[in-house]
């Protein structure tokens, strides 16, 4: 563990980026992305954003930066393989050796915008997004981050085409990496999208990513994301997605790793027909925190949303689900539905659910509810007076309960991956329970 610091917590990190920015041919850019940083601050117990989840360890300790030479001379350890069509990060620096970049068809473009560029895309690359807890540290990742990956589709790719974007934290020493990926779909579009972070135990890590999307015109994006952080990395995520006409977004997410993660998921529907359906799934177990807060924002009329996650806890980890929906002014005909079921599996776990609507049109549908309980006594019962011990119904009856999002998990070798991930550490918490 490295050691606990009480400076605060921009000063520590100015001293950062005063070291890190030297020779950057985008170094202003840069330096207002810092100074939007330092004007929001590190968030505190009483800001609202971060109710139920608090950053006091996160704001305690120092991490060294990772230079790209550090990056690209570590070997990534092997990977599932999701896709033909891979590229992989290493603690926020595109590792070329580890990834495989022939062969991409045609309409499909991937770039390294790397810390030497300066082209036309650099408002693009450090473009802050807006609103939310998160918005301070996305404008820290533009201020710190090393590569940034631009992911470009044409009309001719189509939701068939698969791409796997491995985002490994790896290094014996306690370091930040600031991961971040621009994903741009031209209308008419559609692309499966893989997002899948690793780490080890080895250090304390703190990894700040952000995915910044543009949805163009009956285009489609499907992300599939699988957390598996080191259980000493503190994850804060931002996912910012807007959508135009007719365009669509699935999420299908599961969080199953990281000392404490936060991910806000945040999709603009901002062209009429335009749709968003956002699943997932968090185990948090032992002593780990993590909080989920998707929010979809109607902003034109004839849009349609599906906000459904399932959470688990156990031994004395703590889970938030803090969904939203906005409605804004004019946006008639809206749809939208928000289901949030959430399990304990003892005494000690905590679970934080908070639906909201905020609506601000009168010709809409808009619906949420939330469940937080216990393993149902009579179906433990029924399983056990059909032959299954006390471990295998409840294992049966948590598996049960995640089915619903496991069953929209529709790319086969991702399914495979978070199963697999999801009964291991399924059956390693029941086994210390018995």
């Amino acid at each position: 563990m490295n050691a606990r610091s009480t400076i605060d917590p921009v000063a520590r990190w100015r001293a950062v980026f005063d070291r890190t920015a030297a020779n950057d041919p985008i170094a202003s850019r840069r330096a207002e992305a810092f100074e939007h940083f330092a004007e929001l601050g590190f968030p505190g117990a009483r800001d609202e954003d971060w109710k139920y989840t608090s950053l006091r360890r996160l704001a305690g300790r120092e991490f060294a930066p990772v230079s790209r030479e550090q990056a690209l001379a570590a070997t990534p350890p092997a990977a599932p393989s999701f896709a033909p069509h891979r590229a992989v990060l290493v603690n926020g620096y595109l590792h070329e050796a580890a990834s495989a970049l022939d062969g991409w068809p045609a309409g499909l473009r991937l770039r390294s915008l790397g810390r030497d560029t300066v082209d036309s895309d650099a408002a693009s690359w450090l473009r802050i997004p807006a609103g939310g807890g998160t918005e301070r540290f996305a404008a820290l990742n533009a201020a710190l981050c090393g590569d940034a990956l631009l992911i470009e589709a044409d009309p001719t790719v189509r939701t068939d085409t698969v791409v796997h974007l491995q985002i490994d934290t790896l290094g014996d020493e306690s370091s930040a990496s600031h991961p971040r990926v621009m994903v741009r779909l031209a209308a008419g579009a559609g692309l499966k999208l893989v997002l899948h972070y690793r780490g080890d135990d080895r250090a304390e890590r703190f990894v700040n990513a952000v995915i910044d999307v543009q949805v163009g015109e009956r285009s489609e994006l499907q992300i599939y994301r699988l957390q598996q952080q080191g259980a000493t990395t503190f994850q804060i995520e931002r996912i910012d997605a807007a959508l135009a006409r007719d365009a669509r977004l699935v999420v299908r997410d599961a969080s199953l790793g990281g000392t404490l993660a936060r991910l806000d998921l945040r999709a603009r529907l901002e062209g009429s027909g335009a749709s968003a359906e956002l699943t997932g799934l968090f185990l948090a177990d032992g002593a780990r925190h993590l909080d989920t807060q998707p929010r979809v924002q109607h902003v034109a009329g004839g849009t349609t949303s599906l906000q459904d996650y399932r959470g688990i806890a156990a031994g004395r980890g703590r889970g938030v689900i803090n969904s939203k929906v906005v409605v804004d002014e004019g946006a008639q005909k809206s749809v939208s539905r928000q289901t949030s079921r959430n399990l304990l599996l003892g005494p000690e776990a905590e679970i934080d659910t908070k639906p909201e609507l905020e609506i601000g049109a009168d010709d809409v549908k808009c619906n949420h509810g939330a469940t937080t309980g216990q393993l149902d006594p009579a179906a433990l019962f029924y399983l056990r007076s059909r032959g299954l011990d006390e471990r295998a119904a409840r294992n049966a009856l948590t598996r049960a309960f995640a089915g619903a999002v496991f069953s929209r998990m529709d790319l086969e070798p991702f399914a495979r991956a978070v199963h697999a991930a999801f009964d291991a550490r399924l059956e390693r918490l029941l086994a210390e329970a018995a």
